[in-house]
């Protein structure tokens, strides 16, 4: 059996497993809230117990609800194992699953007044149960694994820095599912990647692939480019044209290609694309209509707040309530960023674009208490509803730091591939401020080439729990 189908077969157990406990989960949610007795003295129910066939109708409405957010959350993803990470985006999907249900149920049955108590004991018997349901599943993997069942079996073609990577990939992941057999060359170098406690193997030459292929079992194919030239790689894919041989190739450039590249056509001519302009078409259009909405309401909502502050900063220190400051966003845009100002008036004066401090003699006393719980920021709700900036995205930084860092920082432009952000992934990682700028550039391309609308949600309540705890 191949890792595929092993996997596939897992995958459709899960999915089984998932029906079973959803649907067991009302009923016996159903049972303790009524036929029990047991939360009488905290949960009241206005008339009799309700018929117990209502709550059967609704296990076809909840499976659906479940089954889709559960893949939506990629929790049938087969490398999910028994780690905390796997909880928690259950338990993120299970509350996401509640208020759909509620929300579903309000607007089918609308007329029947179904337990709340049902639903939230439903939700925590689904979370525990399928937690558990995917720790016996994983563990049954490992077990088929290791007695070489469903277990993909890999050589690598020719040898280079990508080849090393991934084999130091396979070995620290050995519960993938994944075997490294050997090194297929025309030379056997006895340099090869070695450790004490799995050297690698030389299985013999490219010319008798086949026999190699057949002799030791393999499934895929690792080709190091270009250590293998060319006509090389033509001769393997033709040779092993009648094998069920699966033929990946480690690219030059490997290093420019990450997660968002894939293989397009254009007109029958097949092309890798590196990369793409992120945020385009529905999600686009989705993310600005949140970035206005949630931006207008915003400046509603906070302009009392806000009018205090700008008074309170004029009396504080001379000068005027808002900081005007020149920025650059997205493909190198120019605009000029509001923020409270949180320093005295004449705090650039011959000094120019420098990073503020933690303990900086330029701030206000009003300035630090500004600064800390993020107020110096509410300005820039203006930004985002004129199109400058969106809510999450990378900071924007003074225009007169742009070049020294596109010098000295790799990769640092990649960031203007987006429209600047108020927040954004770095922020929420603790990269705030005079911290990493390679780090904060690492964590800004991670969200470019990641980004998802549900990511933009999760940084935005990561913000919010960030300014609540100071």
């Amino acid at each position: 059996m191949s890792k595929k189908t092993l996997d596939h077969l897992l995958i459709l157990f899960t999915v089984l497993c998932d029906l079973c406990f959803i649907a067991t989960a009302i009923v016996i949610a159903y049972w303790v809230r009524f036929e029990t007795g047991w939360l009488d003295a905290i949960a009241v129910h206005k008339g009799g117990k309700p018929p117990f066939q209502d709550y059967l109708r609704l296990i076809p409405v909840t499976v659906v609800i479940w089954i889709m957010i559960l893949q939506g959350f990629k929790l049938y993803n087969p490398k999910n194992g028994n780690t905390l990470k796997t909880f928690w985006k259950l338990f993120k999907a299970s509350l996401f699953a509640l208020i759909a249900t509620l929300a579903t149920l309000f607007f089918i049955y609308h007329d029947e007044a179904y337990s709340r108590w049902v639903m939230l004991l439903a939700t925590g018997f689904n979370l525990v149960w399928l937690y558990l349901g995917r720790v016996v599943i994983y563990r049954f993997r490992q077990a088929i694994q290791s007695q070489g069942v469903g277990v993909n079996r890999i050589a690598l073609v020719g040898y280079d820095e990508r080849g090393k990577k991934l084999i130091d990939v396979i070995h620290t992941k050995p519960d993938d599912g994944y075997n490294l057999v050997g090194i297929i060359g025309n030379t056997e170098d006895t340099e090869l990647h070695q450790d004490d406690t799995s050297p690698i193997q030389h299985l013999g030459k490219i010319d008798e692939i086949l026999r190699l292929i057949e002799k030791h079992r393999i499934d895929t194919l690792f080709i190091a480019s270009p250590t293998v030239p060319n006509d090389t790689i033509m001769q393997i894919l033709h040779m092993c044209e009648g094998t069920p041989v699966q033929i990946n190739l480690l690219p030059e450039l490997s290093e420019f290609i990450k997660g968002g590249s894939s293989v397009t056509f254009f007109d029958e001519i097949p092309v890798l694309q590196l990369s793409e302009v992120p945020m385009q078409g529905v999600s686009g259009i989705i993310k600005r209509i949140m970035d206005v909405i949630f931006s207008l309401l915003a400046l509603i909502v906070l302009s009392p707040l806000m009018l205090i502050l700008a008074i309170a900063i004029r009396l504080d220190s001379p000068g005027k309530a808002i900081f005007r400051q020149e920025r650059v966003s997205k493909a190198g845009k120019r605009f000029n960023i509001y923020k409270f100002r949180s320093m005295h008036a004449d705090a650039e004066y011959n000094i120019g674009h420098v990073w503020a401090k933690t303990d900086d003699p330029r701030q206000t006393a009003l300035g630090k208490f500004l600064r800390r719980w993020s107020l110096d920021e509410l300005p820039q709700f203006f930004n985002v509803l004129k199109g400058d900036m969106s809510l999450v995205g990378p900071r924007p930084e003074m225009s007169g730091l742009i070049d020294t860092f596109q010098e000295s920082i790799p990769h640092y432009l990649a960031r203007h591939r987006v429209k600047s952000g108020m927040t954004g992934w770095a922020q929420v990682n603790g990269l705030r401020g005079n911290t990493s700028l390679e780090d904060r550039v690492s964590y800004d391309r991670y969200y470019i080439e990641n980004w998802s609308l549900a990511l933009d949600f999760k940084i935005i309540l990561r913000t919010l729990w960030a300014i609540k705890k100071g």
